[in-house]
C-alpha cells in the first residue's frame, strides 16, 4: 500500500521555456487555518492528518521551472494567468539573463532545493525573492503591482516562519556559511532585495499603495480590501499612527461608497447591485470605527509621554498654540488633540 502523501505531482510546461517539470500542491481540505495573524499569516495549521502537521503549505506557493528557473504562481503554469504581453516581456528578458553566465538569476536559483519531499524554509524564500526579480525584470509601469505585493508579502511570512519556528538552514550554496550571508552577497547587484522580514514588509506596503495609486476606483471592494491590508502590515511594523490614518481613508472611501450607492437606489438604478455595496459600506463603517477608537488609545498611549515632555518645554501657552507646536513635531492628530484639550481644561481650572 503506496504511503499516504498530503502532495499532488502535476507533470507541466514551463510557459517560457516549455520544458517539462513535476510541480507539486498540497491536497485541498487536508488541512484548515488554525491561527491567522492580521497581516493574513498562517500561523499555525491544523491538519486532518497530523503525521503531516511539520509541512509548511505556503512553502509550496511558488513553483519553479528548473530549466530557466522561472518562478510563478502556479497559475500562470497552468496557463491562467491572464497578464498577457506583460508575460511575453518577462520571457524575453528571463530567457537571456538565466542563460547568462553567473547570472544573478542563476546564482539565486542554486539555492532553491526542490528534489526533496519536504522542502526547506531557504527554497521557499529563494523562488519567492527569484519571482519578485522575474517581476520587477519590467519597467515600473509595466509591473503587476498585486502579484508583486503579494509575493513580498509572503517572502515576510517565510523570513518569520524561519525565525518564530527555529526552522534550519537548508542547502546553502558553495562558499557562504549560511543562507543569510549568501542573499547578504546579492546587496551590491541587488540593493532592493528583501533580506529580512522588516524589508519585505516595507516593499509589499509600497507595492499595495501602488495598487490603490493606479486603481481605477471601479471595485470599491478590491479597494477596501488593500487598504485594509495595508493597516494589518502597518500594525505588525509597529506603525500605529500610520495605521490611524490609513484606517480613517478606509472610513472615508466607503462612507463616499454609501452615499453613491444610496443615491443610484433612489434614482432606481441597479438597485440590487448597489444595494450590496450599501450593506458592504455599513459592515466597514462600523469596523473602522471600532478599529479608530482601538488604535486612537494605542497611538495616544504611546506618544504621551513625549508630547507632555514637549509640551512642558514650551513654556507658559495657550491651548491653541500647544495644539500647532505639537502638530509641528508631527505627533498624531488625536494626541494632539487631546493634549490641547486637557491643557485647556487646566487652564480654565486654576483661574
Amino acid at each position: 500500500m503506496a504511503k499516504e502523501t498530503p502532495f499532488v505531482p502535476v507533470k507541466v510546461k514551463c510557459p517560457f521555456c516549455e520544458a517539462e517539470s513535476v510541480q507539486r500542491y498540497i491536497k485541498s481540505r487536508m488541512y484548515q487555518p488554525e491561527i491567522v495573524e492580521e497581516d493574513s499569516h498562517v500561523a499555525s495549521y491544523k491538519w486532518e492528518n497530523p503525521e503531516f502537521s511539520h509541512v509548511r503549505p505556503n512553502f509550496y506557493h511558488i513553483w519553479h521551472c528548473p530549466s530557466c528557473h522561472f518562478c510563478d504562481e502556479k497559475e500562470t503554469f497552468r496557463g491562467e494567468d491572464k497578464s498577457g504581453g506583460k508575460l511575453e516581456l518577462i520571457r524575453e528578458k528571463l530567457l537571456i539573463y538565466s542563460r547568462m553566465p553567473n547570472s544573478l538569476i542563476a546564482r539565486l536559483a542554486a539555492a532553491i532545493d526542490f528534489s526533496r519531499d519536504d522542502y526547506s524554509v531557504d527554497s521557499a524564500i529563494a523562488a519567492h525573492i527569484l519571482a519578485i526579480h522575474e517581476q520587477e525584470l519590467l519597467s515600473p509601469n509595466l509591473r503587476q503591482f498585486n502579484k508583486l505585493a503579494r509575493f513580498y508579502l509572503r517572502t515576510a511570512w517565510l523570513y518569520r516562519e524561519k525565525r518564530d519556528l527555529s526552522l534550519m538552514d537548508g542547502k546553502t550554496p558553495g562558499g557562504f556559511e549560511s543562507f543569510q550571508a549568501f542573499l547578504e552577497s546579492f546587496r551590491e547587484e541587488w540593493p532592493g532585495m528583501p533580506l529580512g522580514e522588516d524589508a519585505a514588509l516595507e516593499t509589499a506596503l509600497a507595492r499595495y499603495r501602488d495598487i490603490l495609486n493606479h486603481s481605477s476606483n471601479a471595485d470599491v471592494k478590491f479597494e477596501i480590501n488593500v487598504m485594509n491590508l495595508i493597516i494589518a502590515v502597518l500594525r505588525r511594523m509597529g506603525r500605529n499612527p500610520e495605521a490611524l490614518r490609513a484606517v480613517r481613508g478606509v472610513f472615508a472611501t466607503a462612507t463616499k461608497a454609501r452615499q453613491t450607492a444610496r443615491a443610484a437606489v433612489q434614482k432606481g438604478i441597479n438597485v440590487a447591485q448597489n444595494q450590496g455595496v450599501l450593506n458592504f459600506a455599513a459592515g466597514v463603517i462600523d469596523k473602522a470605527t471600532t478599529l479608530a477608537e482601538e488604535l486612537g488609545e494605542i497611538v495616544f498611549k504611546e506618544e504621551l509621554p513625549a508630547a507632555r515632555e514637549a509640551v512642558l518645554k514650551m513654556g507658559p501657552v495657550d491651548a491653541k498654540t500647544v495644539l500647532d507646536k505639537l502638530r509641528e513635531h508631527k505627533f498624531s492628530d488625536i494626541t494632539c488633540r487631546r493634549l490641547a484639550k486637557m491643557f485647556e481644561k487646566q487652564a480654565q481650572a486654576k483661574k
